[in-house]
C-alpha cells in the first residue's frame, strides 16, 4: 500500500477522486496523491490545500493526508473519507506501525489521533517548540524540536511505548 504526492496527473492516465471541503472558506490551491492499494490498483485523490505529509495504518487500510487545508483520515481501498479536520496548525504527521493509530503535532504539541478520531495529546515534562519528526528506529520516532523556554535544539526520539521523549 502506498501513498504519495505527485504533480497533476495528465486527464484519464488514472482513475481520480476529488475529496472537496464542506466549508465556506476554501482555498485554490490542490494537492493530487497517488494511492496504490494491496491488490495493485492505482489511482488518485485531489485534495484542497497545499501538500505536507501522508501516513498509512496498512494494518486498517486507512491513510491519513495533511495539507495545509486539514486532516483528511480516508479508506485506500473503498476510496472513502472517515475523518476531515479543517485544524490547519499541524505541521507532522507519521503513523504508529505497532499500534495502527496516527500520530501529529502543530508547533508546541504531540497528539495520538484515536480509532475514533479524536486526538489526545501527550503531556510531556517540558515545553517544545517547532516538532520535526523523523524516521521510525523499531517502536521510536525520530523526533527534533527546541526545549522551551531555552529554545535548546533537541534531537531525540519519541518512544511510542511509553510516550517518553529520549535525548540522543
Amino acid at each position: 500500500m502506498k501513498a504519495e504526492f505527485i504533480y497533476q496527473p495528465t486527464s484519464g492516465q488514472y482513475e481520480e477522486k476529488t475529496f472537496d471541503l464542506n466549508t465556506v472558506w476554501k482555498s485554490q490551491i490542490w494537492s493530487w496523491i497517488k494511492f496504490t492499494t494491496n491488490d495493485g490498483i492505482e489511482w488518485v485523490g485531489m485534495f484542497r490545500g497545499e501538500p505536507k505529509k501522508t501516513a498509512i495504518a496498512e494494518k486498517i487500510n486507512q491513510v491519513a493526508i495533511l495539507t495545509s487545508d486539514g486532516l483528511y483520515i480516508l479508506d485506500i481501498e473503498k476510496r472513502e473519507t472517515f475523518f476531515f479536520d479543517e485544524q490547519t496548525e499541524y505541521r507532522e504527521l507519521a503513523e504508529i506501525p505497532t499500534k495502527d493509530k496516527f500520530i501529529i503535532a502543530d508547533f508546541d504539541q504531540i497528539g495520538i489521533i484515536d480509532k475514533n478520531f479524536k486526538t489526545e495529546y501527550i503531556n510531556l515534562e517540558f515545553g517544545i517548540d517547532n516538532v520535526v519528526f523523523g524516521k521510525y528506529s523499531e517502536t521510536k520516532l525520530k523526533i527534533n524540536f527546541e526545549k522551551l523556554p531555552d529554545y535548546e535544539i533537541i534531537n531525540g526520539f519519541l518512544n511510542t511505548e511509553n510516550w517518553k521523549i529520549e535525548t540522543e
